[in-house]
């Protein structure tokens, strides 16, 4: 019988305790002062590596610095500037890829309301991966601490940029 008292008493014990909160990581040091405005750093990639089942995308700062690995949803993800007609292949995929889902109708009126609210839903991913096939230097991002995960930060937006 004392066993099982003691036993009831650790489980209600575990029950009470207070969740420890979530924190954010810290921005990465190479987010200095002039790039960083509101919380929210803006920085430029030098290359990025994909991962479709997490839709995390992980990437090097120009000029060095620790990798960092973002996520976020399909509204964080902007169409290319600054190469006018001169959009490499990867890049242009990828604004081909946004306008073709920008307009969907997610109304469950609409009978494709499913398909198209799965495309919007994937956009990220699919879009994550193109990115890896940009050219070096290309891929701006501006991204913020992320309580909801750890190791890992925001988007805000993402965007192919000409040098």
């Amino acid at each position: 019988m004392p066993r099982l008292f003691t036993c009831a008493i650790a489980a209600v014990g575990v029950l009470v305790l207070p969740a420890a909160p979530a924190h954010a990581d810290p921005l990465p040091e190479f987010c200095g002062p002039s790039s960083v405005v509101d919380d929210v750093c803006t920085a430029r990639l030098a290359s990025v590596t994909a991962d479709v089942v997490n839709g995390t995308i992980t990437g090097t700062p120009v000029g060095g610095g620790a990798v960092v690995t973002l996520s976020g949803a399909e509204d964080a993800y902007l169409q290319s500037t600054g190469f006018g007609d001169a959009r490499p292949d990867a890049v242009q995929q990828w604004d081909t890829a946004i306008e073709q889902t920008r307009d969907l109708s997610v109304d469950p009126s609409d009978p494709n309301w499913y398909g198209n609210a799965k495309a919007k839903v994937f956009l990220s991913r699919t879009l994550n991966e193109m990115a890896t096939r940009f050219p070096p230097d290309t891929l701006t991002v501006r991204f913020t601490p992320d309580d909801a995960q750890s190791g890992s930060f925001r988007l805000v937006s993402i965007q192919p940029t000409a040098q």
